[in-house]
């Protein structure tokens, strides 16, 4: 098949659909899918990637279309399984596939056999080749080996690059500034956003299957989290004071303790584990200062003058003994907030005026954050009288009692804070909590600014912490 012939196709829709069911379950048989076929291509799809001999014709049955075709079967002596050797290849061809996808790495594939030679065995009777890669080294292999197309469909399914939620786009960026040939984005397409962006990048198409045609995909997805059955535990660690809570499966807060914050990471995750035990929960969450990277529980950075000896420290199932979801205190509290009936699905922004100033940002049901649990710095923007929002607002800057003076900054600065925080985020509700934020002569001036005192008071770090295991953000 000349590759203008797929190309020309393309131009009339750079939508790829992966017509497969779950091997083994319902809809994986010619009967389901080839009506799904269907719907694809009355929609204006023009290509199709299908996985199964029978599943295949069935495909090539619902109209014109040209198709991808692919074999997936395990073997003892190898982990690949897309399309592995050239036994598959033959199906495929006399399936009448015009494109065979198969796996393009680098890893041994089974009885010895290559990429080059399977390549070849599909060049020679007239077809195209497309690569399946999963990493930037593979790309470049698949090329050598004479690939016509690239795909990424197996970026984050093997152990070379880690798995993310959507859309791999920084290997779409590597590999399309590499590739002399056509290369498709493909993997955890779930969004129309998602599909214009891999276009504009550069791909030549999108590969699009689970949330088109799979319904235990889909169904998967919006299933909301099992209703908890047990108690949990949740720990907030300020500047001043280390907290933990134990919480009803309902998010009732049943007890709590706190000690002053030991400066001693070791003395630290010993109190934790303690209460862990003592109370018997059978998860915990974590609000903390600090800067945490949710997805290893390590805070990679804190403010020494607040947080000593805390950089570094890991917050995980390994080192409290039980699952553990931890975050910045910011972005806690602004879950937590998000997570009540009054505000829930909506644009939800938090002020933490504590020991320190936090601040955090909630959106369709999404924790605002950089890829490693970065929050927006409002503390450390700069006022007009030089010092920053931190310095006017946090605990460990003021006094005990502050004088007329301080408590006068503190509320020009609270003024300038909602005004940064409503200014960058566009927050639909906005509210402030922390001993500062709540404290008697600031809090008749958040009523002038319309913003929201927090309505767990004191208790809005433990109940951050608490929202993270219960209800854990996407």
């Amino acid at each position: 098949m000349p590759m203008h012939l797929l190309e020309e196709a393309l131009q009339s829709c750079r939508l790829i659909a992966s017509v497969q069911g779950k091997i083994g379950e319902s809809t994986d048989a010619p009967e389901v899918l080839g009506p799904l076929a269907l719907a694809s291509l009355s929609a204006g799809v023009k290509v199709l990637r299908m996985q199964g001999v029978e599943n295949i014709k069935a495909g090539l049955a619902q109209g014109p279309a040209l198709m991808i075709g692919l074999i997936k079967r395990d073997y003892s002596d190898s982990p690949i399984y897309i399309t592995p050797t050239a036994h598959e290849v033959a199906e495929l061809l006399a399936a009448g596939c015009d494109v065979i996808a198969l796996d393009g790495t680098g890893r041994q594939r089974p009885g010895g056999s290559s990429l080059v030679e399977l390549i070849s065995r599909i060049r020679s009777a007239g077809k195209l080749s497309m690569a399946d890669i999963d990493s930037i080294e593979s790309a470049q292999y698949a090329l050598s080996c004479g690939a016509d197309i690239l795909s990424t469909t197996l970026s984050g399914y093997t152990d070379q690059r880690q798995p993310i939620p959507g859309p791999d786009f920084d290997l779409l960026r590597e590999v399309v500034a590499i590739s002399d040939r056509p290369v498709f984005a493909e993997g955890r397409f779930s969004q129309k956003w998602e599909v214009e962006t891999a276009l504009r990048i550069g791909a030549s198409a999108v590969v699009v299957g689970g949330t088109l045609n799979d319904p235990y995909k889909t169904t998967a997805a919006l299933l909301p989290a099992g209703q908890n059955t047990t108690n949990i535990g949740a720990v907030d660690i300020g500047g001043t004071w280390l907290r933990f809570a134990c919480f009803s499966p309902d998010w009732e807060l049943l007890h709590s303790e706190r000690v002053p914050n030991p400066k001693n990471r070791t003395i630290l995750h010993a109190w934790i584990k303690e209460q862990i035990e003592q109370y018997g929960v059978s998860k915990v969450g974590v609000s903390t200062g600090g800067i945490v990277d949710p997805s290893t529980g390590e805070v990679w950075t804190a403010k020494e003058y607040l947080m000593p000896d805390h950089i570094g420290i890991v917050f995980d199932e390994k080192s409290l003994g039980v699952p553990t979801f931890a975050h910045g205190d910011g972005h806690a509290t602004a879950w937590a907030h998000a997570c009540r009936p009054e505000f829930a699905g909506q644009r939800v922004a938090t002020l933490a005026l504590g020991t320190g100033v936090g601040c955090g940002f909630v959106r369709e049901g999404q924790i605002w954050c950089g890829r490693r649990g970065e929050y927006p710095r409002v503390n450390d923007l700069p006022t007009a009288s030089g010092q920053t929002y931190e310095e006017l607002l946090g605990g460990i800057h003021l006094s005990p009692h502050p004088d007329d003076e301080q408590k006068a900054m503190a509320v020009l600065a609270l003024t300038g804070a909602v005004k940064a925080v409503r200014d960058f985020y566009f927050p639909d509700v906005l509210v402030v909590g922390g001993s500062v934020g709540l404290s008697p002569w600031l809090a008749p001036h958040l009523q002038e600014h319309e913003v929201v005192p927090s309505p767990f008071g004191g208790d809005a770090g433990l109940y951050g912490a608490a929202a993270l295991a219960l209800f854990p953000p996407r």
